[in-house]
């Protein structure tokens, strides 16, 4: 029987993504099983700060300077002070790239999983949200500081970003959404070298963990896979891998 892999994006509205979760539920109660990448409804322990978190004595006000910081309040306006002191570059500028939204239950990852949940589907989760954080948190903070510094330096240049990101979802276009992410417009070659270390724990070294557990999935029943869209696309994106498996991929619109 038939699996689907949905390519999920982790801001906006249904209406700006273009989905029809009506739909979706439908498809969902074809399969007996709903993947996801982690479990929205674990528990947050305290030895997790640490990788959300800076320490108490740097303070992100003095690794980007007072200057960027004003910027990202600016551009943050819902976090409050004390706390975006506190956050490391790498959930600053997840934020920032999700224009400001943070996760919650009104996500459509979230929303999937507590369709699923309440339909009963048996729920499987591909990594840990301590595996996700480590993935996260993989560049030091000091590094990192220097993409956030450079984000914050031409902030336009995020807005651009984020409005063709979600014009990309809405066109189904992944491809040009990864390639677009891969010219890193605006980053020195300093802080593109940064960001590819970072995009490599983020994309490659996830999917290659997450594609034999798919694989026995598949093999065990139908089910219903709704991870990050660029993890679908690119030489080692889970399609291009699902076929030189041998998997026969058909597009289904949405």
């Amino acid at each position: 029987p038939a699996s689907y892999l949905l390519a999920t994006i982790h801001f906006g509205t249904p209406e700006e993504q273009g989905i029809d979760y009506a739909q979706l539920e439908r498809t969902l109660a074809e399969v007996e099983t709903f993947v996801n990448e982690a479990n929205l409804d674990e528990a947050w322990k305290p030895e997790y700060d640490g990788y959300r978190w800076l320490p108490p004595e740097q303070p992100l006000s003095a690794m980007v300077g007072q200057d960027d910081f004003r910027t990202a309040r600016a551009l943050l306006p819902a976090v409050r002070p004390q706390d975006l002191e506190r956050m490391k570059p790498w959930s600053v500028l997840a934020l920032l790239e999700a224009r400001g939204e943070s996760g919650g239950e009104a996500t459509m990852d979230a929303r999937l999983q507590r369709v699923a949940a309440a339909s009963g589907k048996r729920l499987v989760h591909l990594e840990t949200l301590q595996q996700q954080l480590q993935a996260l948190d993989c560049v030091p903070a000091t590094e990192h500081a220097l993409v956030l510094d450079e984000r914050l330096r031409a902030p336009w240049i995020l807005r651009d970003e984020s409005a063709a990101a979600m014009g990309y979802y809405h066109s189904r276009n992944l491809g040009a959404w990864l390639a677009d992410i891969d010219h890193m417009y605006g980053l020195s070659y300093a802080g593109k070298a940064i960001e590819q270390r970072s995009r490599h724990c983020l994309l490659e070294e996830r999917n290659a963990r997450w594609v034999g557990q798919l694989e026995t999935l598949f093999q065990d029943g139908p089910s219903f896979v709704a991870v990050g869209a660029v993890h679908l696309v690119g030489a080692e994106g889970l399609l291009a891998v699902l076929r030189r498996d041998g998997y026969r991929i058909e597009e289904v619109p949405l």
